[in-house]
Formats: structure tokens, sequence, C-alpha cells
């Protein structure tokens, strides 16, 4: 019987081990950071720029971390926001500075948002407010631009105040020039080019001869149907979604694996009885 339930225990820890592998990956795939998902678009929506943050939720527009000069690697000591308006075609953008760190509020040039070359916002373009300033420091600031969907490369752009020889150093995104893509709404599918309607020959009317009328045939047009947009009704993936959903995928076909898998039992094997053995006929009659 030993044996037995040996084989009977191996087979569930097994499979407990799976289903806990395959819970993590469900997990991770669904605790993936949204934030990263969204650059390099813009996440939707607006804001009044007056240096107040209460109407920014920093966890779902974040964009981009904030470096001196925009180097890969080097300490995050400010971060960058967006938020983008369809209706009124409005980008808007706020940069904190993180921890105990201050910003360099008389240094107005130096704090920005600069789009394929041009600044759009800062204390001269757009809207624009300093948080929390009080005339030499500030937490950063929040502005606010028209600009029209499409794509573009950006930069963000303020003052640290440190104790190096310039009292600041320049905190720029990473990658110092990154990328940006507005949409707004679906592309609807090309319509193509309408089949013409053939225009009916006219039958010539025969001279009275006193006998009936040919019958004219009517020539009813057929409406020409708008194509089909299959992307529609597929729906399209792209970046972190596409990750989930790989990993999501995953995860089921393990599950489905792990789940229609026959257990494999073992059948125990019974000691054979032994049989009584008749006393020989010659030992009997000794």
């Amino acid at each position: 019987m030993r044996g037995f339930f040996r084989g009977r225990m191996r087979m569930p820890a097994a499979r407990y081990l799976t289903a806990i592998a395959v819970g993590s990956l469900l997990l991770m795939a669904a605790l993936a950071p949204a934030t990263y998902a969204a650059a390099p678009n813009p996440a939707p929506g607006s804001a009044t720029v007056d240096g107040a943050t209460g109407d920014w939720s920093l966890g779902a527009t974040f964009f981009s971390d904030m470096t001196d000069a925009g180097v890969d690697g080097r300490q995050v000591r400010a971060k960058l926001y967006l938020q983008y308006d369809c209706d009124s075609e409005t980008l808007y953008a706020l940069v904190l500075v993180q921890g105990d760190e201050q910003a360099r509020q008389k240094r107005t040039d130096e704090a920005y948002i600069n789009i394929d070359g041009k600044k759009i916002i800062d204390s001269t373009h757009g809207q624009f407010a300093w948080v929390n300033g009080d005339g030499e420091l500030a937490d950063g600031f929040e502005g606010g631009a028209d600009l029209a969907p499409g794509s573009y490369t950006l930069r963000a752009h303020i003052l640290v105040a440190d104790d190096s020889a310039d009292g600041y150093t320049p905190m720029d995104v990473v990658g110092r020039f990154v990328p940006l893509v507005i949409e707004c709404g679906g592309v609807g599918p090309t319509e193509g080019t309408p089949t013409p309607t053939p225009t009916p020959t006219p039958t010539p009317t025969p001279k009275e001869t006193g006998g009936v009328l040919p019958t004219q045939a009517v020539h009813t047009p057929k409406p020409t149907l708008p194509p089909t947009d299959a992307s529609a009704l597929l729906g399209s993936t792209t970046g972190s979604d596409g990750i989930r959903l790989v990993a999501v995928m995953l995860g089921v076909a393990i599950g489905t694996c792990v789940l229609f898998t026959p257990r494999r039992r073992r059948i125990p094997v019974e000691k054979p009885i032994d049989e009584p053995v008749e006393p020989n006929e010659d030992e009997t009659d000794k």
C-alpha cells in the first residue's frame, strides 16, 4: 500500500505548482504598470492651469522620467505628466520635482515644454503657472497649449536647485527628445469608387398598328454597400496591452493543458495469498 499512496501524492503536488505558476503569470499581466503603456500617447483629459495639481491623476498621466540632461541611468529628480483634450485640441503638461527637490522659479526661460524645436508652454507661451511657488523656489510648473493631433518630438525642461557652482542642475526627459503621438478617434475605412449605375437604353415606341405595345423593362439600380472595416471587428492592441493579451492567452493555454491532462494513478499490487499445501500421502503413511 506504500507505493499506492506515493503515486497519489505526486500528481496533486505537480498540479499545485503548475497552478501557482499560471496564477503568477496572470497576476503579472494584470498588474503591468499602465503608466508606461501610455507613452508616447498622452492620457485623455484636461486640467485647469492654476498651479494646483488636484485635477491630475499622477498614476494615469505619467509620461516620462526626467534626469540630469536627460541621460538614462542618472537619478530621477523630476517627472513629466501629460493630458490631451481632443475636443479642444489642447495639450496639458505638468512637471514636478521629486522628494525634497525644488525648482528654480526665477529662471522662467528654463521651464518649458518644447514641441518640434519650438516652445509652446513657458512663461510667455500658452498657459503657464508655477506649482507651490514662493518667488524663489517651486515644486514644478503646469501649462497648456493648443496642439492638433499628430506625431511630434517633445522636450520638457526645468532647473532643479542644488549646491553646485551654478546653483542648479538642468532636468530633461530621458532621451531629451522623445516621440509624442496624439490620436483622437479611429480612422474610418477608405471608401471605394462607387460603381456607376448603367443608364437604361430607351426602347423606341413602335408605330400604332392596332396591336399591343411591348412592355418596357424597369431597371432598378442596386445600392452600393460601404466597405467593411475588418479591423473594427477584431480590435487592435498595442504596447503593453499586446503584452498583457499574450500573457493572458499563454496562461489560459497552460491552464487548459493542466486541467485536461489525465492523472496517473498507481493501482495497488496486492500481495499474493499463500495457499495451504496438502501433505504428501507418503509422509501421511509414515
